[in-house]
């Protein structure tokens, strides 16, 4: 018997028969009790899987911050608890207060005290900054934070803006180039696109679609999707040894490109998200029947699975992508494959009775780690509330 053994038995495996009530009853107010310490700034970044208590940590990421910032904001748009707003405000106060450094600046990492800011954060943790920013003002109508996200705008047209194509990391170099921050920022700034409609975010957006509209036909001829990594030209690696995708990326930017496309983006945004999806769809190989376990991650520049660990966050991405790419009416039975990925969730991850998850299982379906990240809970909630705000009535 395994170590989870305990909190993870069949009973609490299937999915809640009331799943809004759960979500807004158990999970939501759960995790604002794991995250939220009274008289802390902050939110824990981490806690143990046997009882929920946190994880002794010294730092608190903006990347995190944001990340929880934009869930609970999300959440209080759906259930219109106090809890959700009270806990969307407490990590906002930090990001502001702690996090920023300047105008257009942010840290990477601060002390857990709310001190001693090392790195300038980067393009990942700018992308969730946004993300947050624009979350709170779509849910209190606080018009200031515009402003605060319109400096970081400057600095993205200015400093960090790339001839190549898309942003380029605040801290410089020729290294390898990651395709993920720039999918974060899209995601930000259609949400900002729709809140500021004068400030430029659907330019921005348009900037990193042309990037992607490149990277998803590379000249090379390889198999249509988006690798994790590339040259600092934006061409694959020269080392194809070195290249890798993720499954759970090109599920990400698929739901992403056709809710662009279904709230009056080109049309080349739903091709370039279908292409992404069937991409995904076929390195995993799901199907619309029950998925044995969590789908793989972790694929080759060929996007063959890799033999590695399986975390919980792609399959969510799965149940998100079906979801919009249904609302848009194409040809596979996507209503199928939300719910293959939504029984996934509870079958083989998250614990019905208790909140937790278990984060990733190896290949023989054992869990790996004795903690839960929160940064997952950006992969969880806004999809579960995606899926019953779909449902016929919701």
């Amino acid at each position: 018997m395994n170590q989870h053994s305990a909190h993870f038995g069949a009973p609490a495996r299937a999915r809640p028969a009331r799943l809004s009530a759960w979500l807004t009853e158990l999970f939501l107010p759960r995790w604002i009790e794991r995250t939220v310490m009274p008289g802390r700034p902050g939110y824990v970044e981490e806690v143990f899987l046997k009882d929920g208590t946190p994880v002794p940590g010294d730092m608190r990421g903006t990347m995190l911050t944001g990340r929880l910032v934009h869930t609970f904001c999300l959440a209080h748009g759906f259930d219109g608890a106090p809890a959700t707003r009270k806990a969307a405000e407490h990590g906002l106060g930090f990001l502001l207060d702690a996090c920023r450094l300047a105008p257009g600046r942010f840290a990477h990492t601060v002390n857990a005290d709310g001190g001693g800011a090392d790195a300038e954060a980067d393009l990942y943790d700018l992308a969730f900054v946004l993300l947050a920013l624009g979350s709170y003002v779509a849910m209190s109508g606080e018009t200031r934070l515009i402003a605060i996200a319109g400096e970081i705008g400057a600095r993205l047209d200015g400093e960090l803006s790339d001839p190549r194509g898309g942003y380029s990391e605040p801290a410089g170099g020729e290294g390898p180039r990651r395709q993920f921050p720039q999918m974060h920022l899209f995601e930000a700034f259609l949400q900002l696109a729709g809140l500021d409609p004068a400030g430029g975010w659907d330019l921005r957006a348009e900037r990193v679609l042309d990037l992607v509209g490149r990277l998803t036909a590379p000249e090379d001829g390889t198999v249509p999707g988006i690798d994790e990594w590339y040259e600092p030209d934006w061409r694959p690696l020269a080392d194809t040894r070195q290249r890798e995708r993720e499954a759970g990326h090109h599920f990400e930017w698929a739901w992403l490109l056709h809710r662009h496309a279904a709230t009056g983006g080109p049309a080349r945004a739903a091709e370039i998200g279908d292409a992404f999806y069937r991409a995904g769809l076929k390195a995993t190989g799901v199907g619309a029947g029950r998925l044995a376990r969590p789908v793989p991650n972790r694929l080759d520049g060929a996007g063959r699975p890799l033999a590695l660990g399986r975390p919980l966050w792609p399959t969510g991405e799965l149940l998100r992508a079906s979801l919009e790419a249904q609302a848009i009416g194409r040809d596979i039975d996507h209503g199928a494959l939300a719910e293959t990925a939504l029984d996934a969730l509870f079958e083989h991850a998250l614990d019905t009775r208790t909140g937790l998850w278990i984060n990733e299982t190896d290949v023989d379906g054992q869990p790996v780690g004795d903690t839960v990240p929160a940064r997952v809970l950006y992969h969880i909630v806004p999809h579960l509330i995606a899926y019953l705000r779909a449902l016929p009535g919701g």
